[in-house]
């Protein structure tokens, strides 16, 4: 083989390395940049009586078992720095969640008086 062969060969597999790494780093960067965690589901919260369904639209249904009946409401879902944030109809307040470190579980507050701190579980 001649030098100039050789030489060509090592070029074009030290290229195809460097490209392959290049791509990889670049994933591993969109990962670990990848921003907030997938919190889309079925939620039920720890008293028993609430539902939470966030979608992957950003639509969020919202449902309460009270003693009058349940009560439903619909509305949107975003999360903004580790910030899970929800507003319904049917409730008259923001209700929000810190997702930095989601497990499947959130707890929810909020700024309104009337809302008692819950843990919401994910359903599978």
């Amino acid at each position: 083989m001649n030098s100039s062969a050789h030489f060509l060969r090592h070029t074009m597999a030290f290229r195809t390395v460097a490209v392959v790494l290049t791509a990889l780093a670049l994933a591993l960067g969109l990962t670990a940049c990848g921003g907030s965690p997938q919190v889309e589901g079925t939620y039920t919260g720890s008293a028993g009586t609430t539902m939470l369904v966030l979608k992957d639209d950003g639509s969020a249904l919202y449902s309460q078992q009270k003693r009058a009946g349940l009560e439903t409401g619909a509305g949107t879902w975003s999360v903004d720095d580790d910030v899970l944030s929800v507003s319904v109809d049917s409730l008259s307040y923001e209700i929000f969640a810190n997702t930095d470190r989601f497990d499947g579980t959130l707890l929810f507050e909020s700024d309104d008086s009337s809302w008692n701190d819950e843990i919401y579980t994910l359903q599978e």
